[in-house]
């Protein structure tokens, strides 16, 4: 449910190996298409630069070199004007979806009529699960469906308050390439290292 062009370039970092995502930022509809080439030529020098100069990260997989790096075009205007967009260093924004899926599913109400069932709906009805099939049978009805709708209002078009200055996010904001060195891992919160292995056992019996 998230970027494929980021999780190619993780799995090929996982093999050791090189890895840009490079994605383009839709901001204007339709995209005017005199935009595609200025921002191909630029993505081609921003990983010609990467490449020559490639970040240290002392957790890196590969002998302290930062694993990946992901980069976001903005096609705007800018491209076209002489001095091009600006170009920032920047981390990553952590950002969340709203609902990915619309309930679609038809219940029968009455003979004859069909109603679109809500969550309550479905909350309150029959439901057998199947665990070895996978399948569920709700009384009345025959199949849960769900249409693919996802609502990312706060993701396509947030207020710049509400963006970490500095994020890659912050940029595209702005109007600038992100450029933001990632690490090919599940990421975890930094623990203190001064904390005792003791302190860190639950203390309550599941």
């Amino acid at each position: 449910m998230s970027s494929g062009t980021i999780g190619a370039a993780l799995s090929s970092s996982l093999s050791k190996i090189r890895s840009i995502a490079l994605s383009y930022g839709t901001v204007l509809h339709p995209t005017p298409t005199t935009l595609f080439n200025p921002a191909h030529s630029l993505g081609a020098r921003i990983i010609h630069h990467l490449w020559n100069n490639w970040g240290v990260d002392a957790g890196g997989l590969r002998d302290g070199e930062v694993d990946l790096y992901t980069v976001n075009i903005p096609l705007v205007d800018g491209l076209l004007t002489e001095e091009g967009l600006k170009i920032c260093s920047t981390t990553i924004w952590r950002n969340s979806y709203g609902r990915l899926f619309k309930n679609t599913s038809q219940i029968n109400s009455e003979p004859g009529q069909l109603r679109t069932a809500g969550p309550d709906a479905l909350n309150s009805l029959n439901t057998n699960v199947d665990g070895a099939s996978g399948s569920i049978t709700i009384a009345g009805h025959n199949e849960l469906s769900f249409k693919f709708s996802p609502d990312m209002t706060d993701l396509i078009t947030p207020s710049l308050s509400s963006l970490p200055v500095g994020s890659d996010g912050w940029a595209i904001h702005q109007g600038w390439v992100s450029v933001t060195p990632l690490r090919a891992s599940f990421a975890e919160p930094t623990l203190a290292e001064d904390i005792d292995i003791e302190e860190r056992i639950w203390k309550l019996k599941l």
